[in-house]
Parts: structure tokens; sequence; C-alpha cells
């Protein structure tokens, strides 16, 4: 019996096992940074670029992030069933894609007093937010970035053979069973095992990026880089003629001093820190940052500093980035009233 299962169940196995661990290397489309990059590129968003480093899981979180980073909203902490409050900064201009990120969470009506509840309100805001990245995945296709349509038939194709090769597995085991050929049972549960990882390691689908993407996803690998540098490194990076430049956030004014511009540039990249994983980090990057500031700074700093805290305050009370954005609860404006739908995001904003 050992020969013929070695030959229709671990032979078989080993094959799609492989192909499964080939088809998850193509689907990571690795591309590889020349130049460590210290800052976004000009023409882009976060949403956007989340998309091309494959990080659509984080991508409203990290979005919100940005809008913070930016002063347009305030995270709040706030009671345990609505962990995070976001409070919206008056006299800001949104664009198209800030204002449908803000209506995908906080959904298109509003009324005050409501309470959402998380059990029955996550899986229409998963909706809302899959509609959210599947808009700018759109706009990616339509820029050339992307193909229209993900890479679909490899993972189907493994998973059934995956699936089948289970079924003549588990035929394999009960016959060793019954025969007591321990060797023929020993082998199919090798078997079985490699048909499992199959399933697992193999991607269902796989966004395609298309050649004129591939500069900025080599732009978006080199400031993971940069994120994920020593801080001595970082320095010699910021001092090299490429980063001579130092470039504030949108809402703060050119500094001349330069610990304080470059607290200003890493505060910029905490979005960035999210879509790559290293919040965390980051944050307690810009903790260090700022204690190490001169007291004649802080005035100048300002908000600066709350925005760092908030953030931090806000991943602690959601638990992760993953759930940060179902932590949140209504959107309010600056004095406190609950923001109903989109034409209040409006009123808002033009008072």
């Amino acid at each position: 019996m050992l020969p013929a299962v070695i030959l229709l169940a671990v032979a078989p196995a080993l094959v799609i096992l492989v192909l499964g661990i080939v088809a998850r290397a193509i689907a990571a489309q690795r591309v590889t940074a020349l130049v460590v990059q210290y800052a976004p590129e000009r023409d882009t968003t976060v949403l956007r670029d989340a998309l091309l480093v494959d990080a659509d899981r984080r991508a409203a979180s990290a979005a919100l992030i940005d809008l913070a980073v930016k002063r347009k909203v305030r995270l709040i902490a706030g009671s345990k069933r609505e962990p995070i409050g976001v409070e919206m900064a008056p006299n800001v201009v949104l664009t198209a894609d800030e204002l449908a990120l803000l209506e995908a969470l906080f959904g298109p009506e509003h009324t005050p007093g409501r309470v959402r509840r998380f059990s029955s309100d996550r899986r229409a805001l998963a909706a809302r937010l899959r509609t959210v990245v599947q808009h700018t995945e759109h706009a990616l296709a339509r820029d050339g970035l992307v193909a229209p349509r993900r890479m679909t038939w490899p993972g189907t194709t493994l998973r059934i053979l995956a699936y089948l090769g289970m079924l003549v597995e588990a035929l394999f085991i009960v016959f060793a069973l019954i025969d007591g050929d321990w060797p023929a049972l020993i082998a199919t549960v090798v078997a079985l095992a490699a048909t499992i990882a199959t399933i697992l390691v193999t991607p269902a689908s796989w966004r395609r990026y298309l050649p004129p993407a591939r500069s900025r996803r080599e732009h978006l690998e080199g400031l993971r880089r940069y994120l994920s540098l020593a801080e001595a490194e970082r320095l010699r990076v910021l001092q090299s003629p490429s980063g001579a430049e130092l470039r504030p956030t949108d809402a703060a004014a050119e500094e001349p001093d330069e610990p304080l511009a470059r607290f200003h540039l890493h505060e910029r990249l905490l979005p960035y820190a999210v879509l790559f994983g290293v919040e965390r980090e980051w944050i307690a990057k810009l903790k260090l940052e700022h204690a190490a500031l001169d007291r004649a700074n802080l005035d100048a700093l300002a908000d600066a500093v709350d925005i760092t805290v908030e953030v931090a305050t806000a991943l602690d009370a959601a638990g992760s980035v993953l759930e940060l954005t179902a932590a949140v609860g209504d959107l309010v404006d600056s004095g406190g009233a609950v923001v109903d739908g989109i034409g209040g995001i409006f009123e808002v904003f033009s008072s």
C-alpha cells in the first residue's frame, strides 16, 4: 500500500505545495528600492499607496490617521462602547477621497443621540470600507497602474486540487487504519499536512501591478526602508543632498530648526508607519524626538505633540490598527454636535 500512497497522495501533495509557494512568491510582486526615500510622493494619497503595497486591511486606518496628522480631524479617547471619538476641525478643505472615507466610516445617516452598536454595525462598516477600497483600485486601474481584474485562476485551481487531494488522503487513512499499515498511515498524514499547507500558503487572488506602477512601488519600498532604519542611518539619509529639503505637514509652517523640521517630517510619515506595520515603534520614536527638542521649540510645536499622543491613545483604545476604524463612534463637529451625513460634513467645513 505504501507505494500507492507515495504515488497517489504524497507526490501530488508535494507538487501542489511547491506550486502554491511559487504562486505566493509571484503574487508578492516584490520590488527593490535602489534609494532610501524619506517622504511620500506629492501626487498621491495614503489610500492609493496602501493598495500599491498590498496593505488593503490597513488602508482605512492609515487614511484616518493621515487626516489626524493633517489636523483635519481629532482622535479622542471615549467610553468603553465607543472607545474613540472623531472630531472634525473647522475651516479645512477635504478632498473627494477624504470625504468618501468619512462617509464610509460614519455612514450616510447620522441622528443626534445615535449610539453605534458594534455587533450590528461592523458588517455594514466593512462593506462600506470595501467599497472605498474598490473605488480606489478602480482609480488606479484607470491610471494604468493596476490591472482591472485580479488574478484568480491559480489560487482557485490549486485549492480545488488540494480539496480533491484531501479526499484521496482521507480514503488512504481509512484503508491504512483497517490494514494496520503504519508506514502508509504516516506517509498519508504527511501528504495531508502538505495539502493543508497548500491551502494556507496559496493566495486566493492577487492584484496585478502594471509596469507604470513600478517606480511608485519602488519609492514606497524606499520609504519602508527609511522607516525601518536605525537612527544613525536615518540621520545620514536626511543629511544627504536628496534629504536636505525637509517638508513639513500640510498644516504646519516652515521651520528653520532642523530637529523641529525632522519631527514634522517624521510625524507626516505616521500613516505610512501604519501601512508597513511599524506604527508602535514610530510613535515611540516621535515621543523620544519630542523629548529631545529644546524648550524654545515647544511653543512652536503647539498641537503637533498632541497628535502623536492622540493617535497612540486611539490605538491603545482600539486594541490594534486593524480595529481602529471599527472602534470609532459618531462624527462630531468642534462643538460636539453629531454631523448628519455628507451634507453635514460640507456645512461644517464651510462654516
